[in-house]
């Protein structure tokens, strides 16, 4: 007995004192913040461009140090035939190992997008990574990924935070989709290859995220302008704040105003008609009148002056939506907005019935939407 209590104490102690067996020294590691991916012109299929902040340099700021010396952030770019390959590849030129659990961002240069093959082999990598977080954002730019990555912004030069806070903004402007990572797999996958992904543009020293990248059939088709994007967000449920500026005539001049979103109720329906798919949404939209040079300020306490203002929002709102709608009923001919997924989720019955043909039938289903707006504040008046 005395034994195997002596072994069982041997045992517990073993268990107590090892370490992890793949421990990797934080000093050691290099940490991912942001990936580009564009096509290569060589031989090779991809040119991959890794960026990470110099720890370095942050640890000794943070220890009271006053900072460490050299660039706040590195980038590398490695060409290989994998994206999984050009990770493993770039070890030959960097003495720490590559960290993608940190990584915020995945940029797609226009080129990998624009060939099938090379979208589907760039998604199949992604997957399969377990280190890359679902909630990273994932952005096409009109040019080359790798441009953008190498530069340094003066707003912050680590470019994988900077780009994850404009996505904690997005509601300011409803410019661009918060669509995260997930949804674009989530997406891709359940409508076999269709997704809006927002888009990226480099300036000389700073980004600017608005637009979005159509996605049919695992292949870029065009590219949402700020208007139609906003329509599209308007369609999905998006648009959580924002502003809208309309024109309102006065005295034979047309004064701009800008209304600033606050609240948004969306309600849908669906129901089937003489065999015709009638789609309606209805918005109660409010929020504020945020300027306006109007001659006389008393204006704005008229109640017709207020309900005109309102009747001129809700006809900004709804051209956007048409437009938005125009690109996916007609010119796109794909059910970008959802409407196959709702009547999946609220009556199945008509699902089973329609999801054969449901690519068919999407682009002549009539959507109906009602857009109401309450002006809730003007502003303050002296």
């Amino acid at each position: 007995m005395k034994t195997i209590k002596i072994i069982s104490i041997f045992i517990v102690c073993i268990l107590f004192l090892t370490g992890c067996w793949d421990k990797v020294e934080i000093e050691d590691r290099a940490f991912v913040m942001t990936i580009g991916i564009d096509s290569s012109k060589e031989l090779k299929n991809y040119v991959v461009t890794f960026q990470f902040p110099n720890i370095r340099m942050i640890s000794t700021g943070t220890s009271g140090g006053g900072g460490g010396t050299g660039k706040p952030s590195f980038s590398i770019s490695e060409v290989a035939d994998t994206v999984f390959s050009a990770s493993r590849h770039i070890s030959t030129r960097l003495n720490k190992n590559l960290f993608l659990g940190h990584a915020k961002a995945i940029i797609l240069g226009e080129d990998i997008v624009t060939n099938k093959n090379n979208f589907l082999e760039v998604v199949d990598t992604l997957e399969r990574s377990y280190e890359l977080s679902r909630k990273l954002h994932i952005l096409v730019t009109p040019g080359r990924a790798q441009d953008i990555v190498l530069k340094n912004y003066k707003f912050d030069p680590n470019l994988g935070a900077y780009i994850e806070d404009i996505f904690k903004q997005y509601n300011k402007t409803s410019k661009f989709p918060n669509i995260d990572y997930n949804k674009v797999m989530k997406s891709l996958h359940e409508t076999n290859g269709n997704a809006i992904i927002p888009k990226i543009i480099a300036g000389k020293d700073e980004i600017r995220i608005s637009g979005s990248a159509i996605i049919k059939d695992y292949k870029l088709v065009g590219w949402l302008t700020d208007g139609e994007n906003m329509g599209y967000m308007w369609l999905t449920g998006l648009v959580k704040g924002g502003d809208i500026t309309f024109n309102m005539p006065l005295n034979n001049k047309s004064v701009k105003v800008p209304f600033n979103i606050t609240n948004v109720i969306m309600r849908r329906d669906v129901e089937e008609q003489n065999g015709k798919i009638i789609y309606k949404i209805k918005y109660d939209i409010e929020g504020d009148v945020t300027e306006c040079s109007f001659e006389n300020r008393a204006m704005m306490f008229d109640t017709k002056v207020l309900n005109r203002m309102e009747s001129k929002a809700n006809l900004q709102i709804q051209q956007m939506i048409n437009e938005a709608l125009n690109r996916f009923q007609k010119d796109l001919k794909v059910d970008m907005i959802g409407v196959g997924d709702y009547i999946e989720k609220h009556d199945p019955s008509l699902w089973n019935k329609v999801k054969p043909q449901w690519s068919d039938i999407f682009p002549n289903i009539e959507v109906k939407t009602m857009v109401s707006t309450h002006i809730r504040r003007i502003g303050l008046y002296k």
